[in-house]
């Protein structure tokens, strides 16, 4: 961590993979930028090559403690594949980008990404299937799925959640799933995942959750499993 030449800056050099497997050391030390006394917290990512859905969820956990203290953080230079992950996942417009192109300022808050997650359903045979588009965020986004489910469960025991549109999920919002699918499986029903992407496929692989909950590539090949 180095300070920047102006006192109200703090810049953070990131480490050129940023994962599960990040030491604990470094994520730590990321963790406590909010309580300094900066006004501004600079990520410097021109090193930076990787990053999963674990690096995600720390860019999100500064951006809340940041902001709720009215502070920014600003994302400097990220290289391209790692700017059109944010991208895809519609993160990016939380945060400031020092872009070669220039500063790309963001444009919205946390909680108008958590309202923008869109839950559509529609039943085959006995199987309902629950479709998910944007972001799932804690705690708006799992609290508006929870309630949703509930009323689901009261008409089926089994469940398909097509995570298609779904952009992004993050770890906070596993309880839920994990927590209904108990529910569903003590009353003899069952719970399935298909066509999430790589971004929520692997915040299922890092806690396990694919271990618990079967998750299909396709649509069709999870309905298939249970015929």
């Amino acid at each position: 961590m180095v300070a920047d030449s102006e006192k109200d800056t703090c810049t953070f050099k990131m480490p050129e993979r940023f994962n599960a497997e990040t030491p604990h050391k470094t994520v730590a030390m990321l963790k406590e930028l909010p309580k300094g006394d900066w006004e501004r917290v600079v990520l410097d990512m021109s090193d930076n090559v990787f990053m999963d859905s674990a690096g995600i969820g720390v860019l999100v956990f500064l951006y809340k403690e940041l902001t709720s203290k009215g502070k920014a953080l600003v994302l400097r230079k990220p290289q391209r594949k790692i700017y059109e992950l944010l991208t895809e996942i519609g993160i990016d417009r939380l945060f400031d980008v020092e872009l070669a192109s220039g500063v790309k300022k963001g444009e919205v808050r946390l909680t108008e990404l958590d309202n923008q997650l869109q839950i559509d359903e529609e039943v085959i045979n006995d199987i309902y299937i629950i479709s998910l588009a944007g972001v799932m965020n804690y705690p708006t986004g799992s609290t508006l799925f929870k309630n949703r489910m509930f009323l689901t469960l009261a008409y089926t025991k089994k469940i398909l959640l097509d995570c298609k549109g779904l952009a992004f999920f993050d770890s906070l919002s596993v309880g839920s799933v994990l927590r209904l699918s108990r529910l569903l499986q003590d009353n003899g029903g069952c719970m399935k995942v298909c066509c999430a992407n790589n971004v929520v496929r692997d915040v299922f692989a890092s806690l396990g959750i694919d271990s618990i909950i079967r998750v299909y590539g396709t649509r069709e090949a999870a309905l298939a499993d249970w015929r």
